[in-house]
């Protein structure tokens, strides 16, 4: 399996979550995103097949204020800190639960620790779509937002 940055030739319409969100985003909007700089998406595909996408994350630049982080992170960071946004994370439906979205998360931290090495990010803010996908970040350290707790982050380690 690859991930790489998706392009006109990946099956966008062939991405099946099971949540018309997520495939609708993949399908309609994603490459509109890409194409205007307003976030990246990137795919895994098998290696034999590399139109077929198995999962998708999109990462955007953010800024966010620490008065909503918990106090062990609040305090020693300034008011407005940078970090990388997980926009979308989704794994198509014939391939849940063979640990693709563990990595495709460890893939965008990955990604996280590149910017940071040129740019500031402090981590991964994730906006999830219900409390089941924020227990999926919880299970790799993300912490919840003191005033949202489907906002997490997930800082860089």
């Amino acid at each position: 399996m690859l991930i790489q940055a998706l392009t006109g030739s990946h099956n966008r319409q062939g991405f099946e979550r099971g949540r018309a969100e997520l495939n609708d985003w993949l399908a309609k909007i994603a490459s509109q995103h890409q194409h205007k700089g307003l976030s990246k998406t990137f795919v895994a595909v098998p290696e034999a097949a590399l139109a077929d996408i198995l999962g998708y994350y999109a990462l955007t630049l953010t800024e966010v204020d620490t008065r909503a982080l918990p106090e062990a992170y609040a305090k020693r960071l300034p008011r407005i800190i940078p970090g990388v946004r997980l926009g979308r994370l989704a794994v198509d439906r014939h391939h849940q639960g063979k640990r693709l979205g563990e990595l495709l998360l460890m893939a965008a931290m990955d990604r996280v620790r590149a910017i940071r090495e040129h740019a500031g990010a402090v981590g991964l803010f994730v906006d999830a779509l219900d409390a089941q996908a924020a227990g999926f970040y919880v299970r790799y350290g993300a912490v919840a937002f003191l005033d949202a707790p489907l906002k997490l982050f997930l800082p860089v380690r």
